[in-house]
């Protein structure tokens, strides 16, 4: 029982993986191709109408999702139960947006994104569905089926907008790439799950599941304001050509913060549901994947903040020059928030999700003083709040978890150790290139994101030679053991 859930553990997270690899790499040559046909005041109203739209979304989740996947049983009729009160709460806040567009959008004092908000809000109708079928897939541990499921849904929705923005679409691009793609995620799950949506209510079992998923939902909410405070911030005192310039910024950089924890914790939350009995286990497991992440996160984010200048200005163009140092400045909170990130599944395997709340809290007044505090000083301002806030997130977390799970500061950096050791060699030699490349050609010239890149590779490599790290190659033994056990099934289950 163990080998195999520690099998399925390992299928997931590579599937995962695999997917976010696909999803987010076809995301990013997407949005070269829509930064050089857009520009940031498309992304800065797309932004905005995100805000009302990504809050509704939290409101309608409830947490139902996350109960499908921690109780360790469940019935039919739960699960028919968590689908009807999610559609018709769907439904009911689909009209809910439409009525309230206008007032959000004379708050904002940005009239043009009430019909947007209108579209969007129908992928809504189609939300309960996904949110049922993709959570079965995990239960059952089915990683491979849902990577399949998003991988379609992904390049439906990252690809349509580039076919309408040569129309001339503007940002009805991206909206209608955001409803397509939805649409596509919708028929994909429901597809793999094997699972026959039935409308069924029933008291006793909403109340089952009533309870978990009310924690959860909270920890959902507070998370909606911390992700976007900076852009509403942002939207509401510095106006959308700014918000687009942070928009290019955030997301690039959330191309591995997210994605890598994302990736990892999807997986470990089924698979810490079935063992929270034992801490010691759950210890050794978060200190094992806390040194996987660090070990992909340190390079990939060191890299980018030096490739920053080159990688802009020759894959975005001249017009997003201001995004180069807030992406920069948010590649220190990009890697603090992936390591922190690690910590979610077992907080709420663990039902620690009462602790979550209060830090959150905290997290996000500290965050919103700071950025008004900041903003001042532009989106350079907002995005060193970012930074600041994160670091006082992971001490509370990390406090948290020594309280909990006695996972304490020797775990935490013994965990990054060697992550910390390539990254300061990796670190030192890409500022000599670049003090000594800036000689020869520009800071932003392709000869330099070239040099950086090659460099990169360089440092890890006599890294490796010097310091002989055993963690780089037990991660590599680890993916192999995945992708040599998954050889043996032919098609998803």
């Amino acid at each position: 029982m163990t080998d195999n859930l520690a099998q399925k553990t390992r299928t997931g997270i590579l599937w995962n993986a695999g997917n976010i690899l696909f999803s987010k790499s076809f995301r990013l040559i997407t949005s070269i191709v829509l930064a050089r046909l857009l520009f940031p005041e498309d992304f800065g109203l797309y932004g905005i109408a995100l805000i009302l739209i990504r809050l509704a979304r939290k409101i309608t989740n409830m947490g139902f999702g996350a109960v499908i996947v921690q109780r360790k049983e469940i019935t039919k009729q739960e699960i028919d139960t968590i689908f009807t009160v999610s559609l018709s709460m769907n439904f009911i806040m689909a009209l809910g947006l439409f009525f309230a567009a206008p007032y959000f959008a004379q708050w904002i004092d940005e009239p043009r994104i009430v019909p947007l908000v209108n579209l969007i809000s129908t992928t809504f109708l189609m939300a309960a569905f996904i949110l049922t079928a993709e959570n079965i897939l995990k239960r059952n541990l089915k990683f491979k089926a849902l990577s399949f499921s998003r991988s379609i849904s992904s390049a439906v929705q990252y690809s349509v907008p580039i076919l309408l923005a040569i129309l001339s679409f503007g940002v009805w691009s991206l909206i209608l790439g955001e409803v397509l793609g939805t649409f596509a995620a919708m028929v994909m799950a429901l597809f793999y799950a094997r699972w026959m949506p039935k409308l069924y209510f029933k008291l006793k079992a909403f109340k089952n599941v009533y309870a978990y998923g009310f924690k959860v939902s909270v920890v959902s909410y507070l998370e909606y304001f911390i992700n976007n405070i900076d852009y509403l911030l942002i939207g509401k005192f510095l106006g959308t050509v700014q918000l687009g310039f942070y928009e290019r910024a955030f997301n690039i950089m959330n191309l591995t913060r997210r994605q890598l924890g994302n990736t990892i914790n999807e997986s470990l939350f089924s698979a810490y549901s079935k063992i929270s009995g034992d801490k010691k286990r759950i210890v050794f497991n978060v200190s094992k994947v806390l040194n996987y992440v660090s070990l992909i996160a340190y390079p990939v984010l060191i890299w980018l903040f030096f490739a920053a200048p080159s990688l802009i200005a020759n894959l975005y163009g001249a017009k997003w020059y201001e995004t180069i140092i807030p992406l920069q400045i948010m590649c220190l909170s990009g890697i603090i928030n992936t390591l922190s990130m690690v910590f979610s599944p077992v907080i709420f395997a663990l039902d620690l999700t009462a602790h979550r709340i209060k830090i959150q809290l905290i997290y996000l007044v500290v965050l919103a003083g700071l950025i008004y505090l900041l903003i001042p000083l532009g989106i350079k301002g907002a995005a060193f709040a970012v930074v600041l806030a994160a670091a006082i997130n992971t001490g509370m977390l990390l406090y948290i978890m020594q309280k909990k799970l006695s996972f304490n500061l020797t775990h935490f950096f013994n965990a990054q150790k060697t992550p910390l050791l390539y990254g300061a060699v990796q670190v030192t030699f890409l500022f000599s290139a670049i003090t000594l490349g800036k000689l020869y050609f520009p800071l932003r010239s392709i000869p330099m994101f070239f040099t950086v890149s090659i460099v990169t590779v360089a440092a890890f490599g006599i890294s490796h030679v010097i310091f002989k790290k055993e963690d780089y190659q037990n991660l590599l033994d680890e993916i192999r053991s995945a992708l040599h056990k998954k050889t043996s099934n032919v098609k998803p289950t």
